[in-house]
């Protein structure tokens, strides 16, 4: 039975991983070794397959090279070769797959990856938010459809844990012993820092080989050396890539509070000082660094951060129940008085000049207890509705109006 028919739309972490529960999961492999979780067929049913596939590509505007990539021989086909020149929606050049060209790779062995496909489906929005909801972290998803004995990867590693969920065909992944030590998207930790040979010395020994079938899961902590092949005609799979608070995002919180002691906004000594007194400089900002981490604002600040470090998904509703704003007079004794040529508001408080041109709006606001602002709009059609509503917004501040909803 699929997921989605077992707990509704809205799946939980528990679901996908069953029947390993969280508390197993999160006390012996989250961050501490592979694991490979066996599954029926019909698991993940609703969520992926060759006619969704199929349809998500045939929405042909929303692709470009960097959504859609290709990849021959365990080298990206480079777009020229699959895609044309097109201006997008927004007026951009963009370089946009072309399905006849990509077809023809297709058939020639080639590997598909589509990229950031969270928000493309119900089902895909309700996973990633999941893998958010257990990890307190980011999530995004690749989709991988490869062929029989094609490999489209070397041996390598990734910045963030990976979940793989396996939906067509049968591939067999190679799990190795060496683990590199909490990498990140930083130019000194990325796969892209080490030349091909150190990935085949580092890899290390086979650690394990599973053959991926639907239903599977996969999980392989960051930095874990993998690889993959497809045994059968075609297979499909999905990487739910997790991106956590590290403690880097420590440096950029505490950063914030720092500004606000001097120490840290003063000038360091110059050279002609010496490298003691810069030394002892960084020491004291250090020290006062240690104390700051100290700060309960601080833990305030970062639990805040984590609770938040989502992406924002399937957020619209439709259709909408309109809900008109409506505001209300803040009470009696408001009018506008003429003298002189020149028009006044006055209320319980004084009175202050109303700007030429806007006598008649004013006057046709005080004299109605509340009213609605399309009301208000279409009385004064011939006017900028910028300058009407900026006027409704003043007049709340001098507590002439007040909001009713």
């Amino acid at each position: 039975m699929s997921i989605f028919e077992n707990a509704g739309d809205r799946p939980a972490f528990a679901d996908i991983i069953a029947p390993v529960t969280p508390e197993t999961f999160f006390a012996e492999y989250y961050d501490r070794k592979p694991l490979h979780i066996p599954g029926d067929a019909g698991k993940f049913g609703g969520l992926m397959d060759w006619d969704i596939l199929t349809r998500l590509l045939n929405k042909t505007a929303i692709w470009t090279n960097k959504s859609l990539m290709l990849v021959a021989d365990r080298q990206p086909v480079p777009a020229r070769a699959y895609c044309e020149s097109v201006d997008d929606r927004a007026g951009n050049s963009v370089l946009q797959p072309v399905p006849e060209k990509v077809m023809e790779f297709l058939r020639q062995g080639a590997s598909l990856v589509a990229n950031d496909i969270d928000t493309l489906t119900p089902e895909l929005s309700a996973l990633a938010d999941a893998f958010e909801a257990a990890y307190d972290a980011k999530t995004q998803v690749n989709l991988y459809c490869s062929w029989k004995q094609r490999q489209a990867f070397n041996s390598h590693f990734d910045t963030h844990d990976v979940f793989a969920l396996h939906v067509e065909g049968e591939k067999v992944w190679r799990v190795y012993n060496t683990r590199m030590p909490h990498p990140i998207r930083h130019a000194r930790h990325q796969n892209d820092a080490y030349a091909e040979p150190a990935h085949e010395q580092q890899r290390g020994d086979l650690l394990m080989e599973v053959t991926m079938r639907p239903g599977d899961v996969l999980y392989l902590p960051r930095g874990w050396y993998h690889d993959a092949l497809a045994t059968s005609g075609g297979t499909i799979h999905m990487a739910f890539g997790v991106t956590s608070v590290i403690g880097l995002d420590v440096i950029g919180a505490l950063s914030d509070f720092a500004v606000e002691d001097e120490a840290f906004r003063m000038n360091l000594p110059r050279s002609e000082a010496g490298p003691e007194a810069l030394a002892a400089a960084i020491a004291d900002l250090g020290d006062r660094l240690r104390s700051l981490s100290r700060d309960p604002g601080v833990l305030d600040a970062i639990r805040a951060h984590q609770a938040g470090f989502r992406n924002h998904r399937m957020g619209f509703s439709l259709p909408v129940e309109v809900v008109e704003k409506r505001f209300a007079r803040t009470g009696p004794g408001f009018k506008v008085v003429r003298q002189g040529g020149r028009a006044a508001l006055v209320g319980p408080r004084g009175g202050v000049p109303i700007p030429p041109g806007r006598e008649a709006v004013v006057e046709w606001i005080v004299r109605r207890p509340s009213f609605g602002r399309g009301d208000y709009l279409d009385a004064h059609a011939g006017l900028p509705t910028a300058d009407l509503d900026r006027l409704l917004q003043e007049l709340i501040g001098m507590g002439v109006l007040r909001p009713e909803n």
